[in-house]
């Protein structure tokens, strides 16, 4: 008998996949699906560059509220300038019928698959990807957008061979605009009293309670996606959604340091702060918790890569100059000067500053006052002073030993006495001997004096020659 051959049947195939959008976007293969839609990646054809394309589901097309949501999520994400929340390109209504919003593509994860790996995370990256996270809802804030699906899979990690990783915040799709900032949209048609938009894992009690929405939602999100990063699990789950939904409007989350004892007390605070059950209770919006867990970052000494904001036109003009075309030419180093002096860094303590002193327009000028400065020097410094000064006293204590041994020794050495050489007697020449007259005896030359000693071995003497030729 032989067994039944396995049969595999292929999965039925993308009909959208090779289809062409508005003669401008063909569509390669299928990313991701979401909620509202499906993610492509496509290929724009008049510039040759790859793109997301986001395409709304067919079932959706006929409801007009999607539709207008659909159509908010791109004029929302457009409002968006930020370098940590994904760039909206392009948005339109293909011929076939397609509703779609062009996005970068981006490389990498998702946070929900790191967690997935690697959860829970070291507090320093933790921290790292929610300052980035929290920087681009701050700026949606800012331009009245509140999220409101915030999520592990809507924070993309990117990762790149030549740039260090950044994190883009996804799916504004359900996003709500500020009532000030509609055009001719009802937001009455869009959100109905009572509805749950959203991931109940992930959703503020005034959310999963219906009530109005401000930023302090967002807020509780970022918290618990926070909590999840430092301890692997989320705050609060359950067998149902509505179950998950009960105990965020009831229950007070378990402390993030009974699950990892390696958490600092003051990011636990920061986190517990953030999932207060009560909107006024928490920083009003994502701006406020990005300042209050940045504070502690540096308070702590967490390595971060944390997005900061511009430089303002001032700074740029302090540290630039204005050419006579209007252009401001602006000096890189200069402006680095000026930022890193006005961090607050100060290595040089100042003592007993006196108070500054307000001349008068009439009066000249007085003096200024330097304070007295002090600049402590390194233990390090403090020993390498003193070897060199040790080195220095001994150098000149050996060259005055041998000195002094030279000059003793020279005062042992016996000297000889100079003695001047005798003059030599010139001959007499001998007289005629005669025959009538006597020889005369030959006269005996005179001893000539012993030469006496010079006076020049004294004391004085032998330190005189010492000092000309020393060695």
């Amino acid at each position: 008998m032989q067994a039944d051959a396995t049969v595999v049947i292929n999965p039925p195939s993308d009909p959208l996949i090779g289809v062409t959008l508005d003669g401008k976007y063909r569509i390669e293969e299928r990313l991701g699906v979401g909620g509202m839609g499906t993610v492509y990646r496509a290929r724009h054809l008049l510039i040759d560059r790859a793109v997301a394309l986001k395409v709304l589901n067919q079932r959706l097309v006929e409801d007009e509220a999607s539709r207008i949501r659909f159509q908010r999520e791109a004029k929302a994400a457009g409002r968006l300038h930020h370098l940590n929340a994904v760039a909206v390109t392009d948005f339109g209504e293909s011929s076939q019928g397609y509703v779609y919003i062009v996005m970068e593509l981006l490389e990498g994860r998702t946070l929900r698959e790191i967690l997935a790996k690697e959860a829970p995370l070291e507090t320093a990256r933790a921290v790292s990807m929610m300052l980035q996270a929290s920087s681009a809802v701050a700026a949606a804030h800012e331009a009245g957008v509140i999220h409101r699906d915030l999520k592990p899979a809507n924070i993309f990690v990117t990762q790149s061979a030549d740039a260090p990783s950044v994190v883009k915040v996804l799916d504004f799709g359900i996003a709500k605009l500020a009532a000030d900032t509609l055009d001719d949209d009802d937001p009455h048609t869009l959100t109905q009293i009572g509805a749950m938009i959203g991931t109940p894992r992930y959703m503020s009690p005034e959310q999963c309670n219906g009530f109005e929405l401000t930023p302090a939602s967002d807020v509780y999100s970022l918290g618990v996606i926070l909590y999840e990063m430092l301890t692997g699990m989320a705050p609060f789950s359950g067998s149902s959604p509505l179950a998950i939904a009960v105990k965020h409007a009831s229950e007070y989350p378990r402390p993030p340091k009974e699950i990892v004892a390696a958490i600092p007390d003051q990011l636990e605070s920061v986190v517990l702060h953030a999932l207060e059950k009560t909107p006024e209770d928490r920083p009003p919006n994502a701006a406020a918790f990005r300042n209050e867990l940045l504070q502690l970052a540096e308070r702590l000494g967490l390595e971060h890569h944390a997005l900061v904001s511009s430089p303002d036109i001032e700074a740029l003009r302090v540290a630039g100059i204005e050419s006579p075309s209007g252009r401001l030419i602006v000096d890189i180093s200069r402006l680095r000067e000026g930022r890193a002096l006005s961090s607050g860094n100060n290595e040089i303590t100042l003592v007993n500053q006196p108070e500054q002193k307000v001349a008068r327009a009439t009066k000249s000028p007085e003096p200024v006052e330097f304070s007295r400065m002090e600049i402590g020097l390194g233990r390090s410094n403090t020993l390498r002073n003193a070897a060199i000064v040790a080195v220095i006293l001994l150098f000149f204590m050996v060259g005055g030993g041998l000195f002094a041994f030279r000059l003793w020794t020279n005062a042992q050495k016996p000297v000889a006495p100079v003695v001047a050489p005798s003059p030599i007697p010139t001959p007499i020449p001998s007289p005629t001997p005669t025959a009538t007259s006597t020889p005369t005896p030959k006269p005996k030359p005179s001893p000539s004096p012993s030469p006496s000693p010079k006076k020049g071995n004294s004391f004085v003497d032998k330190v005189k020659r010492i000092l000309k030729k020393p060695f």
